[in-house]
């Protein structure tokens, strides 16, 4: 495989048990044993910022400190240890944490520390969301599931490099391939080192990561997912932390859960959401897309119940996995929702377009055994979508150089909110 290398059922809820006291006594940088797997999730809201990570022991007074860089008032938070682990289930029954700095500046880069009495990590840094939409950049991965630490951790690095200034990243899920083996946790932890501390990345839950279609498998109902990735609370009754809600400068993410037996709640959700969503632009991101993009597979509850949901709002863009293949288009207007499902890791199948034909969608571009990042960039007028080719396997199609736009799309608003989508 040639590598471009250059520029089960739904998680619980995290423990409420009371916050940790914190002590004023901050440990010097990477001394003792430091917090661990620091991983950087949103908020409910743009003024905070979560923080997360594991623990080799309980230590006492964990938190996390932050200061602006250009100096300014010290914000601390005190963390709550999140729910359990095993061994058996997740690989690992070592604690894991989780802080909300709150009251933070807009468009502030801020360094900080997480702490506790066995030591302390960083120094890192983080830059908050501007107050108003000024043009931005996120990237986006499809699976990488198996051997993070190889291709994986290389396509990151590679898209890092290349777009440093991207705050946000997201993952359409199946992170790792057998969520009970500690050592694929720590891959994926070294794969995502680049960007994990740095900017927030949010992962939708795959079926991978709570044994869904997946035979001789144990997740102890996704241990191994929830302790490494946090999520906000949008205060609606019945939500799981698997489907939530996060603003980003101009941007309404809403992340889903496609193999939650709730997807029905999950729809109404995404409903109210969007009803009422001040942004100027609108992503859904969710494991499994309404369109199959392999032969034997047709994602019929996706279709049926959020895809309506999608098409009601027209949402701007829809990003999903699964499938170890690219493949976006339209259904019906051309104009309309921009849906794509890329890989991002070496394990590929067979592509096909019947669920699409099926479906009544258009698939205006496709490839297959190539591996990619997408990155796209925000302004108030556009959204650009670029998938860039960051690996291929044997036999990979269509032919492209590695760091070329597999697939280009533009989103264009007016003042009235009305789209067109080209196409390049």
């Amino acid at each position: 495989m040639a590598l471009l290398v250059g520029g089960c059922s739904a998680a619980p809820d995290e423990d409420r048990s009371a916050p940790v006291v914190e002590s004023d006594a901050v440990p010097a940088a990477s001394t003792g044993t430091p917090p661990m797997a620091v991983v950087l999730t949103p908020a409910a809201t743009s003024a905070s910022q979560v923080v997360t990570w594991r623990s080799v022991k309980a230590w006492g007074n964990q938190r996390v400190v932050a200061q602006p860089v250009g100096g300014g008032t010290q914000v601390r938070a005190a963390a709550r240890r999140k729910a359990a682990t095993s061994v058996r289930d997740s690989g690992s029954a070592r604690p894991a944490y989780t802080a909300t700095l709150t009251g933070l500046e807009p468009g502030t880069r801020y360094r900080y520390r997480v702490v506790n009495d066995g030591g302390s990590a960083g120094d890192y840094h983080f830059t908050t969301s501007a107050a108003e939409l000024e043009p931005w950049t996120f990237l986006t991965l499809g699976d990488t599931q198996v051997a993070n630490a190889d291709r994986p951790a290389a396509i990151v690095k590679a898209a890092v490099n290349r777009f440093p200034s991207a705050n946000l990243v997201l993952h359409a899920g199946d992170v790792v391939n057998h969520p009970w083996v500690h050592q694929e946790w720590v891959d994926l932890m070294a794969a995502l080192a680049p960007v994990r501390t740095s900017r927030n990345v949010v992962a939708s839950i795959g079926n991978h990561e709570q044994c869904i279609l997946v035979r001789d498998c144990r997740s102890g109902d996704a241990q191994g997912f929830r302790t490494y990735f946090s999520s906000p609370s949008n205060g609606v009754s019945g939500q799981r932390p698997t489907w939530y809600r996060f603003d980003q400068q101009g941007v309404r993410f809403v992340v889903l859960d496609s193999f939650g037996s709730d997807l029905a709640a999950q729809a109404r959700f995404l409903d109210a959401q969007l009803q009422d969503n001040p942004n100027r632009w609108s992503v859904v991101l969710l494991h499994a897309g309404p369109f199959a993009s392999r032969a034997d597979r047709t994602n019929s509850a996706v279709f049926s119940t959020v895809l309506p949901v999608i098409e009601k709002h027209d949402v701007d863009l829809v990003l999903s996995g699964h499938d170890h293949v690219f493949s976006s288009g339209y259904r019906g207007d051309p104009d309309s929702t921009v849906f794509a499902t890329s890989v991002s890791g070496p394990k590929f199948y067979e592509i096909s377009r019947a669920d699409w034909d099926r479906r009544g969608a258009t698939r205006a571009r496709w490839a297959e055994r190539i591996s990619t990042y997408q990155v796209v960039d925000v302004a108030a007028d556009t959204l650009r979508f670029r998938s860039i080719v960051a690996s291929k396997g044997s036999g990979s199609t269509p032919s492209i150089a590695y760091g070329a736009a597999l697939d280009d799309v533009t989103i264009t608003k007016d003042a009235d909110g009305d789209k067109s989508v080209t196409r390049r």
